[in-house]
């Protein structure tokens, strides 16, 4: 098998090309980031970026991953994206990931995998392949649109009545309020996108966690992609109004077929009628009207997410990894970060009061 690091942001030619007839073919996985346009962006922003092209007997594969330094990659748009992956055209026979990794200049790559992408990296029902380290599954909740709007919401009413039964009461409260509810798609001002930027900030600095958006050029990969337009991956800032006040913001990408949400941040001040929420819900409608049969809510199992959830999948997480120092640093650190998660989320007394250290310190810092 050949493979071939470029960087991503010159990406683009016929590769470029091949690639998103592979992400649009019927049966492929459609998601706008593992699409070209995707890596292209981020590549135009971050210099880490870069894409792995694989072939073997005609047919190609590509794999989209940021350097993280001394070896280690992630998934290519971190911050944006949890999930990535090694997209293939069909027939493509399962590649070396050792050699792969060697070829990228890596010991190490963290990945949830998005799928359908390709070979599994572990799919339920398949042997874990060599240079594989599954570290667990990760829950990712759907809405599925393949039906239209009004199935979606009768769905979601069987399966989580009273998550649906809140949304409405959100809803029915915004409409009632002394101020006109407004809602737009595809906002084109720029200086909304900053202050969703700042919101989303301020959200994880009282949290206690780190902000992704602050490092790696975060804003200005914010903006490259709110511009995308193309058919793999069309960017859209969607906002809700209160009068002519924004009270929630949100960044998706979407294909032809898949809309997911990358940033969602809303204004504090509005926080007792979940802006945030009944934000989410207008985006999907519109995803309907647009065609997309899917939106992928983003990793985790927030309980916000339950009103619109119809389906959730487990995505494989772990390590690309090859026997080096390095490696197996990673392996220790992930193996006991996992530990102490695991103890901390068996015991819901601990994990109130590392919540209310988190925001302690957040409040300390900010």
């Amino acid at each position: 098998m050949d493979i071939e690091v470029l960087a991503a942001g010159a990406l683009g030619g016929v590769r470029a090309e091949r690639w998103a007839r592979a992400l649009s073919a019927p049966g492929g996985a459609a998601h706008p980031v593992l699409s070209p346009d995707f890596a292209r962006a981020v590549g135009g922003v971050r210099p880490s970026a870069r894409v792995a092209v694989l072939e073997s007997d005609g047919r190609c594969g590509w794999l989209g991953f940021e350097e993280r330094g001394h070896g280690v990659g992630e998934v290519i748009g971190k911050g944006f994206t949890d999930v990535g992956g090694l997209l293939c055209e069909p027939g493509l026979p399962r590649p070396d990931y050792r050699a792969v990794l060697a070829a990228c200049g890596l010991a190490v790559w963290r990945f949830v995998q998005a799928e359908p992408a390709g070979p599994p990296l572990g799919g339920a029902g398949t042997a874990v392949p060599p240079g594989v380290r599954l570290l667990g599954r990760v829950p990712s909740p759907l809405a599925d649109l393949s039906e239209g709007y009004e199935a979606h919401r009768t769905a979601v009413r069987r399966r989580s009545p009273a998550s649906a039964k809140t949304l409405r009461k959100h809803e029915n409260r915004l409409a009632r309020g002394a101020v006109p509810v407004r809602y737009v798609f595809d906002e084109r001002d720029p200086r909304l996108l900053g202050t969703m930027l700042r919101w989303k900030s301020a959200q994880y600095r009282a949290s206690g966690w780190s902000d992704p958006l602050a490092a790696e050029r975060g804003s200005e990969l914010a903006h490259a992609l709110a511009g995308l337009r193309t058919p793999t991956c069309t960017g859209a800032l969607s906002v809700l109004y209160l009068g002519d006040e924004p009270a929630a913001m949100q960044l998706t990408l979407r294909s032809a077929t898949v809309l997911t949400c990358c940033v969602t941040a809303f204004d504090h001040r509005y926080a007792a009628h979940s802006p945030g929420t009944v934000l989410l819900g207008r985006v999907i409608a519109t995803a309907a009207e647009l065609g997309v049969t899917t939106v992928d809510l983003g990793t985790g199992d927030s309980e916000y997410k339950q009103a619109f959830t119809t389906e959730e999948r487990a995505l494989p997480q772990g390590l690309l990894w090859r026997p080096t120092l390095v490696a197996g640093g990673a392996l220790l650190h992930d193996a006991a970060e996992r530990t102490a998660r695991d103890f901390i989320t068996a015991r819901p007394w601990l994990r109130s009061r590392v919540r209310g250290a988190l925001r302690r310190y957040g409040a300390l810092r900010g």
